[in-house]
């Protein structure tokens, strides 16, 4: 998610047409003031790792740490990787904010055992085409010189290696090893971090989910030797799942709240001095259980998101949509095959 925060804008930002779209230069400026080494004062530096996996859990709202119960898990909650039943994959792509970000992201969780499983996550986002400037001054103007213009990318990517344990009839553990690697231009860095999840059923139906990331605070280091850190998030949720079995179905409502302690202010919904949080709601109807239908309606931070999906003989596709405040929709499609 694009934050709200009003950050310092970057100079000498331009685009090849004479009048540059506004989406993109929000776009663009606030992924550079989170991806160059220095910038945005570790506020964002793990940014590109808010925006999800799974078309489902967006539809959802993105409420899905209690959820957490299909191949996109371990993104949400490696504690959740024991709910899956059989070996899954999923690929995602995602056309954001009027197609200005290219996001995707592949998954993969094979259990060990009744009680045991491991998952593999990657992330990758892009923005192509982004203008570096190095225009001359005079005191009061800006002199624009297009042969000074160099057009670079931004890449960020991250592995997420799972392992989740069933411990009893109601609690699963589980934890992640992250590994993240960012280049903008020139600049690129790599940095190694650790999640902590937990699922606990407090009583039929009603489950509660908890995925502490960057547990130890993930630490980056460019190749210009500065360093920047990506501090702990933790994310809370609770989910409750009813069976409507006069109709072979079912519905999810979950909620989940995202708390961070980067003093981000008003780019988050709510805030306490430092401490910030966004909220997620979301609410699931499936009809069928392996050959199904569901539709699906949440709020993420405030803002609308809506999907279905339709799951046949393993195969599962999912559409999500998401509206934002001030750029363009994002619509999302992921599609995941169980074996």
């Amino acid at each position: 998610m694009i934050s709200r925060e009003r950050e310092r804008p970057v100079r000498g930002l331009v685009r090849r047409a004479a009048r540059p779209t506004i989406p993109l230069i929000l776009v663009a400026a606030v992924l550079l003031a989170s991806a160059l080494p220095g910038a945005a004062a570790n506020k964002y530096a793990g940014e590109f790792l808010t925006h999800g996996v799974g078309a489902r859990a967006l539809g959802m709202g993105s409420a899905f740490v209690a959820v957490s119960d299909d191949v996109t898990t371990g993104y949400w909650n490696p504690a959740g990787v024991t709910d899956v039943p059989t070996r899954s994959v999923q690929l995602m792509h995602s056309e954001t904010f009027g197609s200005v970000v290219d996001y995707d992201t592949g998954a993969y969780v094979h259990p060990l055992s009744d009680d045991s499983a491991i998952a593999v996550t990657v992330v990758r986002l892009s923005v192509d085409d982004i203008p570096f400037t190095d225009f001359e001054e005079d005191g009061e103007r800006i002199i624009y010189d297009p042969t000074r213009i160099n057009w670079e990318s931004d890449a960020e990517m991250a592995l997420l290696v799972s392992y989740g344990r069933r411990t009893s009839d109601r609690l699963r553990l589980g934890g992640n090893l992250k590994i993240v690697r960012k280049s903008v231009g020139s600049f690129s860095c790599y940095g190694v971090g650790f999640d902590l999840g937990a699922k606990y059923e407090l009583w039929e139906g009603t489950t509660l989910g908890a995925n502490l990331q960057d547990v130890t605070t993930t630490f980056l280091v460019w190749n210009t030797k500065e360093r920047e850190s990506i501090m702990p998030t933790a994310k809370l949720g609770i989910a409750y799942e009813r069976p409507i079995e006069t109709m072979d179905a079912r519905i999810i409502l979950a909620a989940d709240a995202d708390f961070r302690f980067e003093n981000r202010l008003t780019a988050d919904e709510y805030h306490v001095g430092p401490i910030s949080a966004d909220t997620h709601y979301g609410v699931e109807f499936t009809y069928g259980h392996g050959d199904h239908v569901s539709v699906r309606a949440g709020l993420a931070m405030g803002q609308l998101t809506a999907g279905a999906g339709v799951g046949y003989r393993g195969f599962t596709i999912n559409y999500a949509f998401g509206k934002h405040e001030y750029l363009d929709s994002s619509h999302r499609v992921s599609a995941s095959y169980s074996f």
